[in-house]
């Protein structure tokens, strides 16, 4: 074997063994956590007496959706789906009934010979679809939006853990040393001096109220 032949045999292995790392393995959610979900995102996702089965795990890129059927009243069909972490996303309402999948697509019954096809994108189920030429939205889960949002605010209003001015009381005086938050244990504040490198303990009726604010914002209050 020459040289060529086992860098080859080398680069096959790491390409193979690196796809199998990169793939999501497959974690579809259970029939209660389906129902929380579709319950969570509200009545409009779970109407009463609501019914859904299995449809399978379609697979896109390196990731997953699991895509299930839901029985309408009036005898329509909603195509569900989560994704591979769990969310719940969302639904379509279609006339034709999702019957199997493939890689990246469902498939729906056309009451003949053939199916049609909702294929999925990169972001998963995408915002409107063709079925039979008409034009069907995806009913997203707001939920998901809300969630966002407040995280994104949280992540905005949320200070940084960084050197700042505290005032530290002892006994009449009051120092004023620039310190930056280490740890809570108990009732006990632990910050590191910037100058010295030295960390202190204190108690919280050591602290300023701006201090104890400050503490609070960061969520160990």
């Amino acid at each position: 074997m020459n040289t060529k032949e086992i860098f080859f045999i080398i680069l096959l292995f790491f390409m193979i063994t690196s796809s199998c790392v990169l793939a999501e393995r497959k974690n579809p959610p259970d029939d209660d956590q389906i129902e929380i979900a579709l319950k969570d995102a509200g009545v409009q996702h779970f109407p009463e007496k609501f019914k859904f089965d299995e449809i399978g795990s379609v697979e896109y890129e390196e990731t997953y959706y699991h895509a299930y059927i839901g029985y309408n009243k009036d005898g329509t069909y909603r195509l569900i789906f989560f994704n591979n972490s769990l969310k719940y996303l969302g639904y379509y309402s279609v006339e034709f009934e999702p019957i199997d999948y493939e890689k990246g697509a469902v498939l729906l019954d056309d009451g003949s010979d053939g199916n049609y096809y909702v294929r999925l994108g990169k972001d998963g189920p995408l915002e409107n679809i063709l079925v039979d030429g008409i034009k069907i939205a995806f009913n997203k889960n707001k939920k998901n939006e809300e969630k966002a949002k407040e995280l994104a605010i949280d992540v905005i209003e949320k200070p940084k853990i960084e050197y700042r001015i505290w005032s530290i009381k002892r006994g009449a005086k009051v120092h004023n040393p620039e310190c930056i938050f280490v740890r809570k244990v108990g009732s006990k504040i632990f910050l590191k001096e910037k100058t010295r490198g030295k960390t202190g303990e204190f108690s919280e009726r050591e602290l300023s109220d701006q201090d104890l604010k400050y503490l609070e914002s960061l969520g160990e209050l």
